[in-house]
């Protein structure tokens, strides 16, 4: 199949939380003969394993899987990051006659991934910008300024030498991702072939979903799990629904278990609506919505991409 396309092919599945992307991703490696390639910014970090919902090696039934636990908890990742890590693994299966299937719910990855790199959606360092603020603070924004027009003269020719946020934010892009700003492109063309299929349901059910599978995350002690990671509780991984809240319940915010279990329950449905609203909001070509009902016709799609 690959041989035959102009572009590698790929497949990508996506939805929001608890809609069932994991398990379908399985059963369509092992139908097409390939791999899974994560795209979840919190399955990345090692040892967040029940409260990001990581599937299981049981789970997986043989199936490879990529992009998860590659980074420890007190390290940052970006976007960019993303997409260059991202496609050095699509591009490995490729070459081992392997269909990638890129799974997951943060659809800033999967965006950037086949619309291009936009930096402005780089994740923010406190770290780079109280730097830099003390810079200016002690040697003046002209020497903050003058920085930003050594590694991105582009970009500083279109801010005033006298603001200093857009100044510090385009340092912070640099130093965060390893590009300039002014190489950011919202648009650009995918090196692949893709097909974007994405698992959605009727909001009742949907809900239920995100209600049982946190029930199931205390049931597998999400508890303990988060005691065992609080020294990174101020990092970017701790930032993950469900570990933030029970950071916040062992500083004495929450009164009861009860109290901060249902705050999981409702940050995540909170977070399935904004998964969903970006996902329609995309643009990508080949973009089919199934549900976890007509998974068949998801299975349908794929054989015809295929064979295309």
């Amino acid at each position: 199949v690959q041989k035959n396309s102009v572009k590698p092919k790929i497949v990508i599945i996506s939805g929001p939380t608890a809609v069932g992307k994991s398990d379908f991703a399985v059963l369509c490696a092992e139908k097409f003969n390939g791999e899974v390639v994560g795209a979840d910014s919190m399955q990345i970090f090692k040892s967040l394993d029940v409260g990001t919902g990581k599937i299981t090696p049981n789970e997986m039934n043989g199936v490879t899987h990529h992009m998860i636990d590659i980074i420890e908890p007190s390290e940052r990742y970006s976007v960019g990051q993303y997409v260059q890590d991202c496609c050095a693994v699509v591009d490995d299966v490729i070459s081992r006659g392997k269909l990638p299937i890129i799974v997951g719910g943060t659809g800033l990855y999967v965006n950037a991934l086949i619309n291009g790199m936009n930096f402005s959606d780089a994740d923010r360092s406190d770290e780079v910008r109280e730097k830099w603020k003390n810079l200016a603070s002690q040697n003046g924004i002209d020497s903050v300024y003058n920085h930003l027009c050594e590694i991105d003269k582009e970009s500083a020719d279109k801010i005033s030498k006298n603001d200093l946020k857009r100044i510090i934010r385009a340092i912070e892009i640099f130093e965060v991702t390893g590009k300039k700003k002014s190489e950011s492109a919202t648009v650009a063309n995918c090196p692949y072939d893709y097909l974007f299929l994405i698992i959605s349901d009727e909001r009742d059910i949907l809900y239920s979903r995100i209600n049982t599978r946190v029930d199931k995350m205390m049931a597998l002690g999400l508890e303990n799990e988060v005691k065992s990671l609080l020294d990174y509780r101020d990092c970017q991984s701790m930032q993950a629904i469900g570990y933030k809240q029970f950071v916040e319940y062992f500083d004495g915010k929450f009164d009861t278990l009860d109290a901060v279990v249902e705050e999981i329950k409702k940050a995540s449905r909170n977070y399935a609506k904004r998964q969903l609203t970006f996902l329609r909001g995309m643009k990508a070509e080949n973009k089919i919505w199934i549900t976890p009902k007509t998974l068949s016709d998801g299975i349908n799609e794929i054989k015809e991409f295929l064979t295309k």
